[in-house]
């Protein structure tokens, strides 16, 4: 075990060599120190943070508190004003001045039954006195139109409900601020027009006497604060009038950007003039629907006192542990300078072993890269080769490659790369060479070999260098011959595909330009059966990458559209025989027009109608016999030639080379198709 407490430290083993010896022994001393304060610091940190973070809480929830009690307060002086709103809605001032002394007495009523409730006054249009809780009767002259909650409802666009600011009473001259409303009614005025207002007294001590009870037991400082900065109520209370908050309070940017509730550090809202009072942590919390917050502040010197007061608790509590710590260091200490002599032994022992290991790690890396390398070299996959770039030659080459050339190795192992390449290729090969010597390998390139028997093996040639071979490329030579093979048959078939297409459209234009039709309705449907015909004949060359297609199964797919289930029946009948792709369309033309011309006169056109089709090859020659039975009855042969006789003698004669007889018993159609078999199976021939 390393006893060495830095031995693990990066940098530190220069800086530990160049100490004195005697000064090593304390660094375990000092080390522990540090620790010891670092970890002290690190608790008095998150005591700090778990300290401010109570208290944050703690004002947060009294905020929500103050806020949901100054809300139950104003709503219930808000209901006052309905109330009294309601009482004298219907009544005009001449008829509420008649009825002061019975009207004083109700509202004097309702004021009696809501706590909290300072007094209520009605005033007219001018501001003058209409009606008061209290006194009775009203001293002549007494008016209200100075009073800021009469200006703001008398104004166009005021508010349903205002909380005006802190001003005397006219009755007993003590603080109140008022929740006022316009009174309701018009009263013969036009809509919208000011008709005087209501307002209800409250009075800031008892607003502070429920601040007071959310804040028992602390320091914590209750304010009730309007949206512009002028202060309503405020626990513990002031003897003197309470004054705004300062424009450049983060209280007052906070309720223009319309916060609803968070927290700030700051001055406190109202500091006395010398009183040297700290700065505060604030959480505020805006009153629902009306445009009042309501702070609670508690100074962060009270905050610091109480994470003091934790601290030293935990310090007391650690002590213990520091004691061991130190304890620990001093024996760590003693123990040092045989420690060290160990700890330089088993270094000194480590570092050899671990040479020795890297060594042998190392050697058995390169043999078993160097057995990869041969293993990939002499598989068979691809011909491999190492071009000695200083030798201009081929050093070394796989069985592979010499399959590939025909060629053997000389007496030296080597390989005549030239002797194995054709003349018009020794260009490429010196190109490729050229770049090798620039940045030690070739971009891959296609070229061909050259076998003793005449042979030209297409090839594509590439290389990397050789790990830990200066000026050797290993050389990989792939046969594309297949690759080159697959590109010819690709051509060809794109070539078979752009002549058969050509063909088709040729045929499709020949029956739009040849049939014939009674209606339009009859012309539609006889091309697009002609033109299906040709469609579903790509459809099977396509199937068989237009290498031809099965007989049976080209006829199955013409015929099937005129034989269903319960009607006319097709028999096909013939041995396995692959068709040639020139004779698919031809021959499906030509047996669409048979079933076409079956339909609409022969036996497809009836329910007990059949069709026999079969087929053989008798010596150079493919015999079609098409046979009907169960149709209508036949008279005589048909004297007209229609564009299904034309297109029969086209398909038959002069695309196929063949020719058909047709005879006319009652029975039905017995027609014979007589093909090439040269020309419609190509190499082809009956396999069943």
């Amino acid at each position: 075990m390393n006893a060495d407490p830095f031995a693990r430290l990066p940098g530190t083993e220069a800086l530990v060599s160049r100490l004195p010896r005697p000064a090593l022994r304390w660094i375990p001393v000092l080390l522990a120190l540090v620790l010891a304060l670092a970890a002290a610091g690190a608790l008095g940190w998150l005591a700090w943070r778990s300290t401010w973070d109570a208290a944050e809480r703690e004002l947060i929830r009294g905020a929500d508190a103050g806020a949901a009690s100054a809300s139950r307060i104003l709503e219930s002086h808000r209901l006052a004003a309905e109330l009294i709103n309601e009482m004298l809605r219907d009544l005009p001032d001449a008829e509420i001045r008649a009825r002061e002394a019975e009207l004083q007495e109700r509202i004097a009523a309702l004021v009696g039954r809501l706590p909290l409730l300072r007094g209520a006054v009605v005033v007219d249009r001018e501001g003058r006195v209409l009606v008061a809780a209290r006194p009775f009767p009203v001293p002549p002259g007494t008016e209200y139109a100075s009073r800021e909650w009469f200006r703001t409802l008398a104004a166009p666009g005021a508010p349903a409900l205002f909380v005006g600011a802190v001003e005397a009473s006219m009755v007993d001259r003590r603080p109140v601020f008022s929740v006022s409303r316009r009174r309701g009614g018009s009263h013969g005025l036009p809509p919208e027009t000011f008709n005087g207002a209501i307002s209800v007294a409250v009075p800031p001590d008892a607003v502070a006497s429920t601040f007071a009870e959310i804040a028992a037991g602390s320091s914590d400082t209750i304010t009730l604060v309007r949206a512009d900065g002028r202060m309503l109520s405020r626990t513990p209370p002031l003897t003197t009038p309470l004054p705004d908050v300062s424009e450049s309070s983060p209280l007052r940017l906070a309720m223009e950007q319309g916060q609803l509730r968070g927290t700030y550090m700051g001055a406190p809202l109202i500091r006395s003039a010398g009183s040297g009072e700290g700065p505060r942590l604030i959480a505020f919390r805006k009153v629902e629907g009306l445009p009042l917050v309501v702070t609670v502040a508690r100074p962060v010197s009270e905050i610091a006192s109480e994470w003091r007061s934790t601290m030293l608790l935990s310090l007391a509590i650690a002590l213990p542990t520091l004691l061991a710590l130190a304890a620990l260091a001093w024996l760590t200490r003693r123990t040092f300078r045989a420690a060290e002599a160990a700890r330089q032994a088993l270094q000194h022992e480590a570092e050899r072993r671990a040479a020795a290991e890297a060594a042998r790690a190392q050697a058995e890396a390169r043999r078993q890269a160097e057995a990869r390398f041969r293993g990939v070299f002499e598989s068979r996959v691809v011909g491999m080769a190492v071009y000695d770039l200083q030798a201009n030659a081929i050093a070394l080459a796989n069985d592979r490659l010499l399959e590939m050339t025909g060629r053997r190795r000389d007496a030296e192992g080597r390989l005549d790369w030239l002797a194995a390449t054709p003349s018009e290729w020794h260009g490429a090969d010196q190109a490729a060479i050229a770049e090798a010597h620039r940045r030690g390998w070739w971009a891959p390139y296609e070229k061909e070999l050259l076998r003793p028997d005449g042979q030209r093996v297409p090839v594509r040639v590439s290389s990397a260098p050789l790990p830990g071979e200066r000026g050797r490329v290993v050389v990989m030579v792939q046969d594309i011959s297949e690759q080159r093979e697959a590109e010819a048959r690709r051509d060809l078939l794109l070539r078979e595909v752009d002549h058969r297409a050509k063909n088709a459209l040729a045929t499709a234009r020949a029956a739009l330009r040849l049939t014939r039709a009674q209606s339009l309705e009859e012309f539609i449907d006889v091309v697009d059966g002609r033109i299906g015909a040709l469609a579903q004949a790509m459809a099977v060359l396509a199937a068989t990458g237009w290498r031809g297609a099965e007989l049976c199964a080209l006829l199955k797919s013409e015929l099937d559209l005129f034989a269903t289930p319960g009607g006319p029946r097709v028999e096909l009948r013939g041995p396995r025989l692959e068709i040639a792709a020139r004779a698919v369309q031809p021959l499906a033309m030509a047996v669409h027009e048979l079933a076409t011309n079956a339909a609409k006169y022969g036996a497809l056109s009836v329910r007990e109608g059949l069709v026999m089709l079969e087929w053989r090859v008798e010596g150079e020659w493919l015999l079609l016999c098409w046979r009907e039975a169960g149709g209508p009855a036949v008279t005589a042969p048909p004297e007209a030639t229609g564009f299904g006789s034309r297109l029969l003698a086209a398909t038959v004669g002069r695309q196929l080379g063949g020719s058909f007889s047709a005879r006319w018993p009652q029975e039905g159609l017995d027609l014979v198709l007589r093909l090439p078999a040269s020309l419609v199976l190509g190499e082809s021939r009956a396999r069943a």
